[in-house]
């Protein structure tokens, strides 16, 4: 009978871990009950919605900071943005990582002259490469204010919106950390490059967006 008792036991206790345990897995926590991580995260799709409409309204919530990393820099709205958010808001803490095939590719034109205008207004454009054989730095992504983030596969240039993209948009101190982390790594490595690579010469292959 004790024996049949203990068996019994265990056998509750075991249900109850795969009860209440069941929202573990591979190190994730999945919330319980009928929160879906989806209803905190703002997203849009183009062509149907504009990316950049979304972009902008994200970015005039900035209060102190902003790191941005994206492959293509075409779009003078983003930029006219940053200026007004660095000029006339006094939001100081403004970086942009660039890749550096982009600005020498056939758009390479349009990135240095709003890569000038940027440096010109006193934010700092960092430009280069992935660590991993000099290859291509294809993130698009900004963190605001260390809380927020947007991500995706949205460009910030011309023709992005009239493409298939995405972009997300989260509140998650987080993820903001997860992201800054990535970004300052590529800050470190793509400092101890060469910041005006067009003035070299050699044009690189120009990738799939172009103003």
């Amino acid at each position: 009978m004790l024996k049949t008792f203990k068996q019994k036991a265990i056998a509750f206790l075991v249900l109850v871990a795969v009860v209440f345990g069941g929202g573990y897995y591979a190190g994730f926590n999945t919330p319980r009950g009928d929160v879906d991580p989806q209803d905190y995260i703002e997203t849009h799709f183009m062509p149907y919605e504009s990316g950049l409409d979304a972009y902008l309204k994200f970015l005039d919530g900035t209060r102190s900071s902003l790191r941005v990393a994206v492959y293509a820099l075409t779009e003078p709205k983003i930029v006219d943005k940053l200026i007004e958010l660095k000029q006339d808001r006094k939001i100081k803490d403004i970086i942009v990582l660039l890749d550096k095939s982009q600005t020498v590719s056939r758009s390479g034109q349009y990135e240095q002259a709003l890569i000038k205008r940027l440096r010109d207004a006193g934010i700092e454009v960092v430009i280069g490469t992935s660590e991993m054989k000099h290859n291509i730095m294809h993130l698009k992504m900004t963190v605001r204010d260390g809380l927020w983030v947007e991500d995706g596969s949205w460009n910030y240039t011309k023709s992005a919106n009239t493409q298939a993209n995405n972009v997300n948009i989260i509140k998650s101190p987080k993820r903001a950390k997860l992201f800054l982390s990535d970004w300052q790594r590529m800050y470190d490595f793509m400092k101890t490059q060469d910041q005006s690579p067009w003035l070299k010469g050699k044009p690189a292959d120009a990738d799939d967006d172009q103003p």
